[in-house]
């Protein structure tokens, strides 16, 4: 994902996003036709780096990424796609009107989004799939399989394949008007309060500090400038 400086998310921010992930697009691609494929997934971020799910056995993605070792130990066999795997995770997004900004014919898209790189890891050993209902349903719904009936969860377990990314790159934007004047970010920011509130609260933490800071450095520079303009005059010739 190209990423301009002024763009690229703040590592806090980036941790942040991650812990809270919900839903994200699964891409792969598949070693047969070398097809990218895509599944929409909902996701839950654990301990040491990785993010879980699981997906319907009859998906094609659910065969893509190598095996988990068995809990025997024995060898899982070769992996079926050996590549990295794709997680794009998105934040909110808006339409930015022309009409909210200094000059014309300056319509955009503020958004937020963080593309995840990671070995992908595929799961059928049941107790497995199980732990990650549960861990998905107290993430998710504040609750918990235990008590569901054995032989129903049985069945569920053995019509999905469990999914887990181990996060090896991040790559974090967030595209928040932090290339316009300070008058056009807090225009903007008051103009996305009653529609998109976290979008807009965001475009104050991110985007005016930014500004703020660029516009002194901007400030302090043309001081600088007209300084050694004033100062550095050759003496005149004439006496």
């Amino acid at each position: 994902m190209y990423i301009p400086d002024h763009f690229r998310m703040p590592d806090s921010d980036v941790r942040e996003f991650l812990a809270r992930v919900g839903t994200g697009t699964l891409v792969t691609v598949d070693p047969v036709s070398s097809r990218p494929l895509a599944t929409f997934l909902p996701w839950v971020w654990t301990e040491g780096g990785r993010l879980i799910t699981h997906i319907g056995l009859v998906n094609p993605q659910s065969g893509h990424g190598r095996p988990a070792t068995p809990l025997d130990g024995s060898d899982p066999g070769a992996a079926a796609y050996p590549g990295t795997a794709l997680l794009i995770v998105m934040g909110e997004d808006a339409f930015v009107s022309s009409r909210w900004l200094t000059q014309p014919g300056g319509a955009t898209w503020d958004y937020e989004t963080v593309h995840v790189y990671g070995d992908l890891v595929h799961h059928t050993d049941t107790a497995w799939i199980q732990n990650c209902f549960d861990t998905m349903m107290r993430h998710y719904d504040s609750s918990s399989i235990k008590g569901y009936d054995p032989e129903w969860l049985e069945k569920q377990s053995r019509a999905v394949v469990g999914l887990e990314l181990i996060v090896t790159d991040v790559w974090a934007k967030s595209k928040l008007s932090q290339n316009r004047s300070e008058q056009e970010v807090r225009a903007i920011a008051q103009h996305l309060q009653t529609s998109c509130p976290h979008l807009a609260e965001r475009v104050r933490q991110v985007s005016l500090p930014h500004v703020e800071a660029r516009d002194a450095r901007v400030r302090a520079a043309t001081a600088y400038t007209y300084v050694r303009k004033t100062t550095t005059r050759p003496p005149s010739p004439h006496p």
